[in-house]
């Protein structure tokens, strides 16, 4: 079995980040490679390492005779100033654009290359048009002169036998005068959206081809600029062949706002939503489908090996608690583990999984920092709150959070659905009642295992998801301490922080 495990690590470290030669393939028991399939525009929720990325390049490997997908991975745009994103990423599109219609040439069929040679050539100069724009400041006043000339004619009589004769001339004298516009770079290419449309339409009537246009890891845009940004692509697209396809993590994004005017896309109406999460509040699912990925790859290895004989059926759970449901973040851990055991030669254990998801906590927050951009220091805040009331006082790693209260309290409810998105808060129930009952519904959360003092904490109450006594109660879950709302706000109002999280529509 040492042989056959290291070939599954081996395998395993090759394929965790999904690259063109990833042979590794998306498992779809909820079918969302069928569903994305569809002409519509779609956003794909879900956390860093749920599989957006393999599943979109999943989605890829379909269908190519009737569409063209275009990916763009907007992480690489994070660090260009708006709306300056928006030109370098329609150029990108554009160049992939140009790619397929250059490769559609038939030098038998005139009428077809003569269309050819036409979109080629407007693609050209949209993309020297979109450089210019790129150089120019996003607001400035630009100086507007113009020429003016007068002319001057009369009539001259003589009484000398009687004539007359007409004069005229015309004074060369020109002048000028200037005024100032102000020119918004975000308008100017507002303005040139009905010109895109037809670009569009253009190039899927020649190409007989719908175009998905792929955005990969859509948050890196600033949070703030997302609506804007999204609300231009929509546009394009609406009444035409090309169809958005959005991967992005849920509450690290604003879709859209609506304050006097509407900009954005609203999920439902203009965009459908996919979930890829699989959350806590159905733990045997989970468990179910971690186990069907360590089968998958089996399969792939050519190898069997019963994991039971690998973790202690406990060890696996938690491994799968530790993991708060993101596959990359459950073999990522397995990878470490495996070398643990194939060192120490001893079965991985629970406090076994609990040392190396601590030990794993670095590369995780490093993952929090380069996700959360410029709300990195803020939400740190929030978390180290939560951390000091319900772990370091509360000897817990569950708390509960009131359903009604929390809508009071916009920006903890944001942060807290943040923090669950960056995989350091994990939902178990978001419905659910206290111990004893108030009344009140609550949602309930762990807080992950990597936040955890060490392997064995002291006077330290760990509540397992699904944990129920006999007669089906989850009374352990239901006792875990209220979250107090209103000292967690005059806690964060006393720091006295520059900025606060910012509160994404839903």
């Amino acid at each position: 079995m040492e042989k056959d495990l290291r070939k599954v690590l081996t395998y395993i470290e090759e394929n965790i980040r999904v690259l063109e030669q990833t042979t590794m393939e998306y498992l779809d028991p909820k079918n969302h490679i069928n569903r994305l399939n569809s002409r519509q525009n779609q956003v794909i929720f879900g956390r860093r390492g749920s599989g957006k990325s393999l599943l979109l390049k999943s989605l890829r490997k379909n269908d190519l005779d009737s569409k063209v997908y275009i990916s763009i991975n907007i992480e690489d745009f994070k660090d260009i100033s708006f709306p300056n994103s928006i030109s370098q990423v329609l150029i990108n599109v554009i160049k992939n654009i140009h790619s397929e219609v250059k490769g559609n040439y038939n030098i038998f069929q005139f009428s077809n290359w003569h269309k050819q040679r036409k979109l080629l050539k407007r693609y050209d100069n949209y993309i020297d048009q979109l450089n210019r724009k790129i150089s120019e400041p996003d607001t400035f006043n630009e100086s507007i002169r113009e020429k003016q000339a007068s002319k001057i004619s009369g009539e001259m009589s003589s009484g000398f036998k009687s004539t007359t004769s007409k004069v005229a001339s015309e004074v060369a004298d020109e002048f000028e005068t200037s005024r100032e516009i102000l020119k918004d770079k975000l308008n100017e290419l507002k303005n040139e959206i009905t010109n895109f449309k037809e670009l569009i339409e253009e190039t899927t009537a020649f190409l007989n081809k719908d175009i998905y246009l792929i955005f990969d890891d859509f948050y890196f845009i600033r949070k703030q600029e997302q609506p804007f940004f999204i609300d231009f692509f929509h546009r394009i697209s609406k009444n035409t062949r090309l169809y958005l396809k959005v991967a992005t993590i849920k509450h690290r994004s604003s879709l859209y706002i609506q304050t006097d005017t509407y900009v954005g896309v609203e999920i439902g109406h203009d965009i459908q939503a996919l979930s890829l999460d699989y959350t806590l509040d159905d733990f045997n699912g989970l468990v179910s489908f971690m186990r069907s990925l360590l089968e998958h790859i089996n399969n792939k290895v050519g190898v069997v090996i019963n994991y039971y004989n690998v973790l202690t059926n406990n060890a696996f759970r938690f491994l799968c608690l530790a993991s708060g449901g993101v596959p990359r973040d459950f073999l990522s851990l397995f990878i470490n583990l495996g070398d643990k055991m194939q060192s120490d030669g001893k079965n991985i254990s629970k406090p076994n999984v609990i040392d190396c998801s601590i030990e794993n906590l670095p590369n995780k927050m490093e993952a929090f920092k380069t996700d959360t951009a410029d709300e990195k220091a803020i939400l740190e805040h929030y978390l180290q709150y939560v951390k000091e009331e319900i772990i370091n006082n509360k000897r817990i790693n569950a708390f509960l959070v009131s359903n009604n209260d929390v809508l009071k309290y916009p920006k903890i409810n944001q942060a807290i659905k943040e923090l669950v998105d960056l995989r350091l808060f994990h939902l178990v129930n978001s419905n659910i009642s206290s111990a004893p009952s108030d009344g009140f519904r609550y949602s309930a959360y762990m807080i992950d295992i990597s936040l955890f003092p060490n392997a064995n904490p002291r006077n330290f109450t760990q509540i397992e998801p699904g944990e129920r006594d006999n007669r089906s109660r989850e009374d352990k879950l239901r006792s875990s301490p209220k979250l107090n709302l209103e000292n967690f706000k005059n806690h964060i109002i006393g720091l006295n922080l520059e900025k606060d999280i910012v509160v994404a529509q839903e």
